[in-house]
């Protein structure tokens, strides 16, 4: 019992640290991080008023949110809080999932180290997730990935355990899990069936007999029929880049499972060597877009984005050295958690340089780092139980890469082509606008999106940002303005645009001010008698 109550306290800690780093938003704003937010709020909002989901027509969510907005939903009526308030300590709890699985593992791949080491082989794990930029930034996005993220962490452990034991109870989680994910997450669900395909395939390698073997290409082939079939059947737009490309899909899977194989019976120091490799090609493709965009008309990596990752290439270095435990018995679900995002990063590349397809790959490297952390880990454990003065060198590099990358999420339009932070006088503007403007109205990127995505306001930042980048004249409708564009700029799809104050004050005094924010806000509405083409379309990734 001794034994077991630090190991409860340490758990107990690295998991605070998870849950805390994700409320830190709200020393910024009572709102939700990131304007996606304000979709799921929106639709947990109508099932709340509605009592009850709709599962078609306007007011139903997004195909692959369901089990997401139903759960703010859920806890708001649960704890009696609505579902804008809720909405940011649900998404960090739900930060713990992941969390809890890598360090499973990490204690489970050191159990041949001393105690010491296991528990802080656990403890990094946890870390790791909790505080690197990145990874910080998505899951604590009020976002139905962060959803997605926890379920492919239990898909994978129960996966994993039915196919190490054998036993029904984890292959009936699994497949609970499994059918589950279509409903969770679009990309999740993918990064699932291809981590899933690769861990089938290994497990059945390993230990071939025909009736694993034809139990394991069922289960997989099932999995992915229900999936494509059931984003078929429900018409979901954000899957076209995968469907429409199934051919150079199906390559990828192949190629994947047949590389996971490959590294499995590696010798050691091609393992250590792969990371390596992918990492070098990381940097690669980092550089190349920080000077041009891989993908044209998207903004390019600005300097403060590479400066607050690049330090992340030294935990990758350290990871390499944990590979090869990975590539074990007991973690082969998070070699797995490897190679399956790399091979949808792959397919991302090279399926096309459209916005689908970017997004597909920078949301995949965020499922990367569940594997990562835990070889992250392993190796440090076993550097420090092995090679002492190598672990405590490694431990200070992975310290400090990580602490470095920490403030990525709040490094505002200076790294980000957006604003994550939704000020609650710019909420209250753009609410003020969508309720009191009959017609469109124009605002800045980062207003539009609150607005659309909260209430579907008829509202356009198309004539702004012309405007701001010279090449048409001033809106001629009304618009939300904020005096931020004349220091750290407007935001754009593309990056922000600053506007001089000569330019901005002589633009707003030729028109009239119909709303103020009032003396601690910059923002306004100004009133011209024109009408503002609306977006037309949803926004939310």
């Amino acid at each position: 019992m001794s034994e077991r109550r630090p190991d409860a306290v340490l758990v107990a800690a690295v998991l605070a640290v998870v849950v805390a780093a994700r409320l830190s938003s709200l020393h910024l704003s009572p709102l939700p991080y990131n304007t996606d937010a304000f979709v799921f709020v929106s639709d947990a909002e109508r099932i709340l008023a509605a009592d009850g989901v709709a599962l078609s027509g306007p007011g139903a969510p997004a195909p692959d949110s369901y089990l997401f907005v139903t759960l703010i939903a859920t806890a708001g009526a649960v704890v009696g809080l609505d579902a804008m308030t809720v909405a940011q300590p649900l998404v960090a709890c739900l930060g713990v999932v992941p969390a809890l699985v890598a360090m499973a593992y990490a204690r489970s791949l050191a159990a041949d180290l001393p105690r010491p080491y296991r528990r802080g082989a656990a403890a990094v794990a946890g870390l790791v997730l909790a505080v690197n930029g990145p990874y910080l930034f998505r899951s604590m996005s009020v976002n139905a990935e962060v959803y997605g993220l926890a379920l492919l962490a239990c898909f994978l452990l129960a996966l994993d355990r039915a196919l190490a034991t054998g036993r029904r109870r984890w292959l009936g989680a699994a497949v609970a899990l499994g059918l589950l994910l279509p409903f969770g997450h679009n990309l999740s669900t993918v990064v699932a069936g291809l981590a899933g395909t690769t861990l089938v395939a290994l497990a059945v390698a390993r230990r071939f007999t025909l009736r694993r073997a034809v139990g394991g290409a069922a289960g997989v082939a099932g999995f992915w029929l229900f999936a494509f079939g059931y984003y078929e059947l429900a018409d979901l737009a954000r899957t076209e880049a995968v469907s429409g490309s199934l051919g150079l899909f199906l390559a990828w899977v192949i190629l994947a499972v047949a590389l996971a194989r490959w590294l499995d019976v590696a010798p050691r120091r091609v393992q250590r060597g792969f990371p390596l490799a992918i990492c070098g090609a990381g940097v690669a493709v980092l550089a190349v877009n920080a000077v041009v965009s891989i993908f044209p008309g998207e903004a390019t990596t600005s300097p403060l984005l590479v400066a607050l990752t690049l330090p992340l290439v030294l935990v990758v270095l350290v990871a390499a050295g944990g590979l090869p435990r990975l590539a074990s018995e007991r973690g082969l679900a998070m070699f797995a958690a490897v190679v399956g995002p790399l091979a949808a990063m792959g397919f991302a590349l090279t399926g096309g340089r459209t916005p689908a397809y970017l997004d597909l790959f920078v949301r995949s490297t965020t499922h990367l780092h569940l594997g990562l952390a835990v070889a992250t880990a392993v190796a440090l454990a076993w550097y420090g139980a092995r090679r002492p003065t190598r672990g405590r060198v490694a431990v200070v590099v992975v310290a400090a890469a990580v602490l470095v990358s920490a403030p990525y999420p709040f490094a505002g339009l200076a790294a980000f082509p957006f604003e994550p932070v939704t000020e609650p006088d710019e909420f209250d503007a753009a609410t003020f606008a969508t309720e009191r403007v009959d017609g469109g109205w124009a605002t800045d990127d980062h207003l539009t999106y609150v607005a659309y995505n909260y209430r579907g306001a008829a509202v356009t930042d198309a004539p702004t940002t012309a405007w701001l980048r010279g090449a048409a004249p001033p809106p001629d409708c009304p618009t939300l303005v904020r005096e931020s564009w004349t220091t750290v700029g407007a935001p754009t799809g593309t990056g922000p645009v600053q506007l001089s104050e000569r330019r901005y004050e002589g633009w707003t005094v030729t028109g009239d001010i119909v709303y103020d924010g009032g003396a601690d806000s910059s923002i306004a509405l100004r009133w011209a008698p024109g009408e503002c083409r609306a977006i037309g379309a949803g926004v939310a990734p």
